[in-house]
């Protein structure tokens, strides 16, 4: 009987989680109706520089990423105006588990994943709503010589993990990497390189039918850097200096795929 039980339950949690990714998906490919985005700042040292720099923050220093998001959405015919509510929520002390190291095996990222979920679980707001984006920006030493580690969007689970400086020298970059990562909660892809870093050509090109095609003017966002020649390119620090490219407006759910 006891068992009998057991099975129940787990079959009652497997039909919950599996509801719950469905719910995840179906949001993260739909730009009708308000989407609801939650900034949440992460306090990941104890220096007193990251605690004063993030209690200064304002939802003025993020409002670029809503005027990114209508302006390449209406390129697209995707009317985005009162389609976004972008919130700054206060700050937390908790820490994420950290995110593997590239190549690391498939099972420690299954468990990471899992523990991330349950962090997440227990640092989201309080109404706990499935169909709410949330991205933990994780701000820390604001020396430019202490390596950040990778920031990441995850699609099941509708959440985001930034890694910033607490600088407010950095803080258009931070907008342009969140939004990326936003972006890969929606279903875009990388278009870059994983050895050097540079565009993948031509989907990571802003402009790939350009022609010369160098030096492009502007990068896609999910390409992260400027191609300016074959064996060369800048890394945009700006959203202005990016922009959306019809394979990451198609992977969105921006355009059709046919």
């Amino acid at each position: 009987m006891f068992k009998a039980f057991r099975i129940i339950v787990l079959l009652f949690i497997l039909v919950g989680v599996a509801s719950t990714i469905l719910i995840q998906r179906n949001v993260s490919a739909d730009w009708q109706g308000l989407i609801d985005i939650r900034i949440i700042p992460v306090i990941a040292d104890s220096k007193p520089q990251t605690l004063n720099y993030v209690n200064t923050l304002s939802e003025k220093h993020f409002s670029d990423i809503q005027k990114f998001l209508v302006a390449q959405a209406k390129k697209y015919g995707i009317n985005l105006e009162n389609g976004l509510n972008i919130k700054l929520e206060h700050s937390i002390t908790d820490i994420p588990p950290q995110i593997p190291a590239p190549g690391s095996s498939k099972l420690d990222i299954i468990v990471w994943s899992l523990k991330l979920k349950w962090w997440a679980w227990t640092n989201q707001l309080d109404d706990h709503r499935v169909r709410q984006i949330r991205l933990y920006v994780l701000y820390q030493s604001p020396e430019k010589n202490v390596k950040l580690g990778h920031s990441t969007g995850l699609q099941n689970g509708l959440l985001g993990l930034v890694n910033a400086r607490a600088r407010r020298d950095q803080s258009t970059l931070h907008q342009l990497v969140i939004t990326h990562e936003l972006l890969h909660i929606f279903g875009a892809h990388d278009k870059y390189k994983l050895g050097d870093g540079t565009p993948s050509y031509p989907f990571g090109y802003a402009n790939p039918t350009k022609r010369p095609l160098f030096p492009q003017s502007k990068a896609e966002i999910m390409g992260r850097s400027i191609p300016l020649s074959e064996t060369k390119s800048e890394v945009a620090t700006k959203l202005r200096q990016t922009v959306i490219g019809e394979t990451t407006a198609k992977e969105i759910g921006w355009l059709s795929n046919n």
